[in-house]
């Protein structure tokens, strides 16, 4: 029975292993492959909006002129992305701005706006930016959104359901928890561990000027 339940834990590590690697390419190739490991520079623009997943893995340089970030001020509502990842760039990605359920492993850089399901490491964008998971520093100019935080936020808004870390901003909101520091003139979490520094800031129903714990 124990080779069994070996067996029957493995085939999703297989099958998921196998998604990325039946093809390996070296040098330069398209990011639009599937099933597909590319060691060198992804490049491409204007990935499909749908939900098939391509299963791309990109070990290095990731670019993506143009991309569908410019037109992020057209969409409705949130840009953080909570589905399973259709692409790993392992390095730096750059872009004038990706949408899609991309985890970030590095360094990813966006002219304009960018989103992704999880990015570990450091993400900026000009202006606006979602993420599913950060683990590392996210800053823009306005807006930073992100479902779980474990690091930093900066920009004039900066927005998390749950934040580790540090947020510093105009407005800053942890939709649910504040494990950390928010500084800014607007701060608000719904339940904190930690202090808030600013001109308002309220914690649940206790608000207080200037520091609020």
């Amino acid at each position: 029975m124990k080779w069994l339940t070996y067996v029957l834990l493995s085939i999703p590590v297989t099958l998921f292993a196998q998604d990325y690697n039946e093809h390996q390419r070296y040098g330069a190739w398209t990011f639009h492959a599937h099933n597909t490991t590319i060691h060198g520079i992804s490049v491409g623009a204007f990935p499909p909006f749908d939900n098939e997943p391509r299963y791309v893995r990109t070990n290095g340089i990731r670019l993506e002129l143009p991309g569908w970030g410019f037109l992020a001020f057209m969409g409705n509502g949130s840009m953080v992305r909570t589905e399973v990842p259709h692409e790993i760039v392992n390095g730096l990605n750059i872009s004038s701005g990706t949408i899609d359920n991309i985890s970030y492993n590095g360094v990813t850089l966006a002219l304009v706006n960018q989103s992704g399901t999880e990015m570990n490491g450091l993400a900026v964008a000009g202006f606006w930016q979602g993420m599913g998971y950060v683990n590392g520093l996210q800053a823009t100019t306005f807006l930073n959104e992100a479902q779980r935080c474990n690091g930093v936020q900066a920009a004039l808004v900066n927005q998390a359901d749950s934040i580790s870390g540090l947020q510093l901003g105009v407005l800053n909101r942890a939709e649910e928890s504040l494990k950390g520091v928010q500084i800014g003139l607007f701060n608000h979490a719904e339940e904190a561990t930690g202090v808030q520094i600013g001109l308002w800031n309220v914690i649940d129903s206790r608000s207080f000027p200037f520091v609020n714990w």
